[in-house]
């Protein structure tokens, strides 16, 4: 089951939602559910094109299960995808222009990123082969499952003068992010920087650090849920897992935000 949860794309989105849920609860609010699905859907559409352009300009050599996978149901995957965008394009129709604005953003940023990443192999040799293409997509991922919690909290405490605690937990989620993104470069290519292991432990800490700017705001819990997902990291980088089992569990081990409402029940 969490092989084709996977291999469908639907691993990234489910991250996305939840994230966005999360970060909603953590400024007290209580986000429309057509937020959260709208931007499950927009990620899906997103990964699909991404994994389809893998596939068709990368080295066979290079794909991995994922890639060959969208390769052999091309036909399906875009069958699918068009009622998506229809169904994608109503919700974002129905939210607020400031936000619809700054998907708009985004979504060009996204593009470009497309772009870049997917030019032709001698394009690519050039400067655009130190493009960080996992920080790039880390940042792009965590600003827009950010952005309706923020846009939300925005409009209704707009100067408000106490500490904002998404301040703290955006960049908290955008390391996670590009932690995920350069574990799975490392794990799929073999590759042994020990970049995972210092990248979860300053995670680590500065969840920590976090937890004294929110000690007494609910979203604490949100600090300590991506604390615990950076040491997931950790025991996974030294694990033996084969590269496509730690690939799932690098997206499975985002999910901590689902102990929130177990950690609301302990703390009544």
């Amino acid at each position: 089951m969490l092989r084709y949860w996977h291999l469908l794309s639907l691993d990234a989105p489910t991250v996305a939602a939840l994230w966005c849920w999360a970060f909603g609860r953590a400024v007290r609010l209580r986000l429309e559910p057509a937020l959260p699905l709208a931007l499950a859907l927009g990620t899906w559409l997103f990964y699909v094109a991404d994994r389809l352009l893998d596939a068709r300009y990368s080295a066979t050599s290079a794909l991995q299960e994922r890639h060959r996978f969208h390769q052999r149901h091309r036909a399906w995957f875009v069958a699918v995808a068009v009622p998506i965008a229809i169904a994608l394009a109503v919700l974002i129709a129905r939210m607020p222009p400031s936000l619809i604005a700054g998907y708009c953003v985004l979504g060009a940023l996204s593009l470009v990123y497309l772009a870049l990443v997917h030019l032709p192999a001698r394009a690519r040799g050039g400067p655009l082969r130190y493009f960080p293409k996992e920080f790039a997509v880390a940042l792009l991922f965590a600003a827009a499952t950010a952005l309706p919690a923020w846009d939300a909290a925005m409009r209704r405490f707009s100067g408000i003068s106490r500490p904002h605690p998404l301040l703290m937990l955006c960049p908290l989620f955008a390391a996670l992010c590009w932690l995920n993104c350069t574990a799975i470069e490392e794990w799929e290519q073999h590759r042994c920087k020990r970049r995972v292991e210092w990248l979860a432990a300053s995670i680590v800490a500065a969840s920590c650090l976090s937890l004294f700017g929110l000690i007494n705001h609910p979203a604490r819990w949100l600090a300590v849920a991506a604390g615990i997902s950076a040491l997931s990291f950790m025991f996974l980088d030294r694990g033996r897992l084969a590269a496509g089992g730690r690939r799932i569990a690098a997206d499975l081990v985002l999910l901590t935000p689902v102990l929130l409402p177990l950690a609301a029940l302990f703390t009544r």
